[in-house]
């Protein structure tokens, strides 16, 4: 273990900062204590080395000795006294281990590598590293919550189904950014009504390991189509279940949640009835027209005011994992169950406010009429939504049961085979967002249905003592089946009504497979590392068996059709000196679709077949220890997703105008540090600015112009700024982090030309996306009692979307446009014992009435919420 020799150039300093920097470089895991580092210094190292030539000089001076424990495992330990920290069969015993580095092998290997929080403050691009405390720490109302705070990211809608929708950097929706769970992709474009269309990926959070978020395209295996950014997760494994160096191990997690309470029947109303600027006349004596009020109008529904107490307990989650494993087998097998009632809406802030004034109308008189006075009374509702201050907001709960099984196998020669099945199934509620603009206001819905399958076989084969092998395979299915059964109703003004009992049905799957092998090889000229590898997914979309796809009767049915990508690349890494480093990759997507549904008004089948180059190429110099400068060129090209590819009620695709693939062109600089013991002794300071330019030719989106229909735009183009910077000095630490957006711009032909607008295109999804422009969070907290209890809080700032005009949006894609909020969010975390933890937060303190950035409908978020969570292992 240990005997090839590598270049080593780690200069002198922290030794924490020299273990990491050296586990980056020779591919190992090293664990070690927190405090066991703190305040020691090493001389550094500098040339050809083995693992055990180069620990014994970076260790040398500080009292401290290291031993394998695997091929790529070494543990760093202080010398045991006679008697004292030694077992009775001679081996050393260890206190908690909190600390893990190194770029192999690690938990999060398939998540990108990112080992922990610092890498990303080593690597050039932006990239988000979240661990299982985020996850569950932010976790908040809604699947999506987790992800909030993230520089540059934000979930669409995310207070509809329960799913999660990810936006990076103003791109979203139709696999602009992918999500990734254990390398299996489920995402299913869902219809929204005139008001859009839906990304879904179902998840429940007590199954979540770890997350990160690359931001921009991805050099990744699992990169394909990836125009905005990557989202990769990873379920729990037995690490994260099993205690110590136990064989086996089980995990139940339990938690309640306020400020819900259960959905009310079906056909409950809520909220003022809809309307704005509405004239309703009150006396009238010649040819006026009299509209009723609407029962609601004046003091809004009788029901949903009735907001529980705020430590009231109305819903719930629970889960169990179940662990075991030996030198060779490792299985985990868990279950979660969680029911979310209806969430009430905050108090402060811009609440609906109805107002009425009197006005009246004078018609002079003329030979044979006398003149004519009308008095007429006009009420106005303003104000963010329709749903009163504190009341109940319908269609926003959710009753979700997970499965997990995981089974992997390790065998002599690095060879790793592993299986996992994962079952999503969810009853939930929604809105359609031109429901509640276009027809009676919010209304209690039925409760719509989905359930994903998905089902992994991989392998991996990493031989030790042999740089040329790392070898990754996968072959997965996901199949998703999307009952939505909001009710979708139009009344027009010639007294002709649409009512629709449901709204959309579709079985959807793919079927993947992926390979990439990673080689090393390290020379007098540098360290260079190459990576080659492709994929392949073919997907179907179609309704349920039984039904009729397109007829007078079922108006919003599935969408009928296939969809085949197949993609190949090559990354490089070049690391020449240690200040300097050049890393660059090239992928090849080709793409073909078929639409089973012929094009309305024709016979003809829509089919598009697609290729395509896309390069990456970015330098990283490092002049001082911890400091770093890159830049970054990349593309990507995504070609017309299934949805976009098929006919449906939305728009209908023309088979004889070809599309050609969105290509993303992103630039970005920006500056890294990370430093230890800076001002104080075991401090840490990250630091990340970037600026950006993502600039999309041929950005597919629903036009107006010819027809109604997904077309190729000229350009997207979303530029901006984005930092973070974090301090923590072991007993505090805080990290704040924004975005600010200096232009954005869609362009695209009308009939006067093209035009350019800063907000979206007439009937087009892309204003839907849209992101604000300035965002910003300060996360802090403190640890006390020898760490075993965590407090802090979180302040989140969120601005305007701004209006937009008709030109920018059209007729169809009426938006939401939010307004600036400031929240504010606490949590604390006490660890009972080695097996206990309990969490407690509240979200939303301040109670503000607001609502979500990229949210579609009129659905204010939650009001104040308390969760409490409690974590035991055995």
């Amino acid at each position: 273990m240990g005997q090839r020799a590598i270049v080593h150039k780690i200069p002198g300093g922290a030794l924490g900062t020299a273990i990491t920097r050296f586990g980056d470089s020779a591919g190992l895991q090293i664990l070690y204590p927190a405090d066991l580092v703190r305040d020691k210094k090493t001389n550094g190292i500098s040339g050809q080395l083995t693992a055990h030539q180069a620990l014994e000089r970076l260790l040398d001076g500080t009292g401290l000795d290291y031993r394998f424990t695997d091929s790529n495992t070494v543990t760093i330990t202080k010398p045991a006294a006679p008697n004292d920290g030694v077992a009775a069969d001679g081996s050393t015993l260890l206190d908690t281990i909190t600390v893990t580095t190194g770029r192999h092998k690690s938990r999060t290997d398939t998540l990108g590598g990112l080992a922990d929080e610092d890498a990303t403050y080593r690597t050039p691009g932006s990239s988000a590293f979240l661990d299982e405390q985020k996850v569950q720490r932010f976790r908040g109302s809604s699947a999506g919550d987790f992800i909030k705070g993230t520089p540059g990211v934000l979930t669409g809608d995310n207070r509809n189904s329960g799913a999660v929708d990810v936006n990076v950097r103003g791109m979203q929706g139709f696999g602009r950014v992918p999500v990734v769970i254990d390398g299996t992709v489920q995402q299913n474009t869902v219809y929204r009504g005139y008001s859009g269309v839906a990304s879904r990926n179902y998840v429940d959070p007590d199954m979540i390991g770890g997350a990160v978020i690359e931001k921009g395209p991805s050099a990744s295996v699992y990169g394909v189509g990836a125009t905005g950014g990557l989202v990769r997760m990873e379920t729990i494994n037995a690490g994260d279940i099993i205690t110590d160096d136990k064989n086996w191990g089980i995990r139940v997690r339990g938690g309640m949640m306020g400020n819900m309470s259960s959905p009310p029947a079906v056909g409950t109303p809520g909220g003022y009835a809809p309307m704005s600027k509405s004239r309703f006349i009150s006396g009238c004596n010649w040819a006026c027209t009299i509209e009723p009020i609407p029962e609601n109008l004046l003091s809004g529904s009788a029901k949903g005011m009735d907001r529980p107490a705020f430590l009231a307990p109305k819903s719930g989650s629970g889960s169990v994992a179940f662990a075991a494993r030996n030198d060779m087998l490792e299985v985990v097998a868990a279950y979660a169950k969680r029911k979310n009632g209806n969430y009430y809406a905050g108090t402060r802030g811009r609440t609906p406010v109805l107002t009425q004034t009197s006005d009246r109308i004078i018609r002079p008189g003329r030979p044979g009429r006398p003149e004519q006075i009308t008095d007429y009374t006009v009420f106005s509702l303003n104000g963010l939504n329709r749903y009163r201050a504190g009341e109940e907001v319908l269609n926003t709960s959710q009753d979700n049961t997970s499965y997990l099984l995981k089974a992997k196998l390790e065998l002599d020669g690095g060879h790793i085979f592993d299986l996992s099945y994962m079952r999503y199934q969810s009853m939930f509620g929604e809105m359609m967002p031109s429901v509640i603009l276009r027809f009676d206001g919010a209304t209690q819905a039925p409760l719509s249905e989905v359930s994903v399958d998905t089902y992994r076989a991989g392998y991996k084969w990493n031989p030790d003592e042999n740089d040329w092998i790392d070898l990754k395979a996968n072959i997965w299915m996901t199949d998703t089946d999307t009952h939505i059964l909001t009710p979708y109703a139009f009344s027009f003004g010639n007294g002709v009504t649409m009512d629709i009992p449901q709204a959309y049905w579709d079985i959807a799957k793919r079927y993947g497979a992926d390979i990439v092998n990673t080689s090393e090889l390290y020379t007098g000229w540098g360290d260079f590392g190459f990576s080659v590898g492709g994929s392949f997914v073919y997907e179907t979309i179609e309704p349920p068996p039984g039904r009729v796809n397109i007829d007078s009767n079922d108006l919003l049915a599935s969408r009928d059709g296939w969809r085949k990508e197949a993609s190949a690349f090559t990354a490089a890494e070049w690391k020449p000196f240690d200040w300097l480093k050049f890393d660059g990759a090239l992928r090849y997507t080709w793409t073909q679709s078929y639409d089973n549904n012929s094009n309305y008004g024709s016979t003809l089948h829509n089919e598009e077949m697609n290729d395509g180059w896309a390069p990456m190429i970015s330098a990283t110099i490092e002049p001082w220890d911890g400091v770093q400068f890159y830049t970054r060129y990349a593309e990507a090209i995504r070609s017309p997703s299934l949805f976009e590819s098929t006919t449906g009620f939305s728009f209908g695709t023309n088979p004889l105008v070809g599309v050609r693939p969105e290509r993303s062109r992103n630039k970005e600089i920006g500056i890294n540090l990370l430093q230890e013991d800076l001002m104080l002794p075991g401090d840490k300071l990250r630091f990340k600015a970037s600026y950006f330019n993502n600039d999309v030719k041929d950005y597919l989106s629903r036009t107006n112009y010819p027809n109604v229909s997904v077309r190729n735009i000229d350009r997207a183009l979303f530029r901006g700024f984005e930092a973070s910077v974090g301090y923590d000095v072991g007993w505090g630490y805080f990290d704040l982090g924004g975005t600010i957006y200096d232009k954005t711009e869609f362009c695209t032909e009308q009939r006067a030309g093209l035009t350019c607008l800063p907000s979206g295109i007439p009937n087009g999804y892309a204003q839907m996306h849209l992101p604000p422009r300035k965002s910003a969070t300060l996360t802090a907290g403190v640890r006390m009692l020898d760490d075993a209890l965590e407090a802090g809080g979180r302040v989140t700032y969120v601005g305007s979307r701004g209006s937009m005009t008709t030109a920018e949006t059209g007729g169809f894609t009426t938006v939401v446009n939010w307004e600036k909020y400031t929240l504010l969010d606490l949590f604390a975390s006490y660890k009972v014992n080695d097996s206990v933890n309990i969490d407690v937060a509240v979200d939303n303190v301040t109670d503000v009435y607001y609502m979500d950035a990229l949210t579609l409908g009129l659905m204010p978020s939650p009001g104040r919420t308390f969760r409490l969570n409690m974590t035991a292992k055995f």
